[in-house]
């Protein structure tokens, strides 16, 4: 279920936000750079965050499940204060995140339902890149171990016997 859902979520960004320049699953990217980073600007990373499995009949399963994208770029101007005039250059990081959003806005698929943002945070500790993180959630039917229906046939003397 998480393939299916990495992959709609990545050809989902990949349409609507073509200035996003990678998509990746996330590994804690950001925390490992030190000096040079290793892929291209701007890029969103999606981590699964652990969830919950419900047993459902015919060996299927259901989940609630929970989505953090990384959304990762480089920090465009330091400004001294709401009045300077680079404030809007420095603020264009935000029209990134909203792109992105408006992106996952009703995405579903085969098995997966539409995601709702659940959470935002901006996180300026990693000093030249900004890392916004948006929480999306969908629920989820897993089905990859259903078992096929059969049929049984039943006859007359079938349903006379059981009568």
């Amino acid at each position: 279920m998480r393939k299916q859902i990495f992959k709609a979520i990545a050809q989902r960004i990949a349409e609507r936000c073509p200035d996003v320049k990678f998509i990746d699953l996330w590994n804690e990217h950001v925390v490992e750079v030190s000096t040079s980073v290793p892929w291209p600007l701007p890029a969103v990373f999606i981590e699964f965050e652990q969830y919950e499995v419900h047993q459902l009949s015919n060996w299927q399963r259901d989940a609630d499940i929970p989505v953090r994208l990384h959304v990762v770029t480089r920090w465009q101007a330091y400004t001294a204060g709401a009045a300077d005039k680079r404030i809007d250059i420095a603020l264009q990081y935000f029209d990134l995140i909203d792109r992105v959003n408006a992106a996952m806005q009703g995405l579903s698929g085969d098995g997966f339902g539409c995601f709702m943002l659940t959470a935002s945070a901006t996180n300026h500790n990693h000093g030249e890149l900004m890392e916004n993180i948006e929480r999306w959630q969908t629920h989820a039917v897993d089905a990859t171990a259903k078992r096929p229906c059969r049929a049984v046939p039943l006859t007359d003397m079938d349903i006379i016997d059981r009568v």
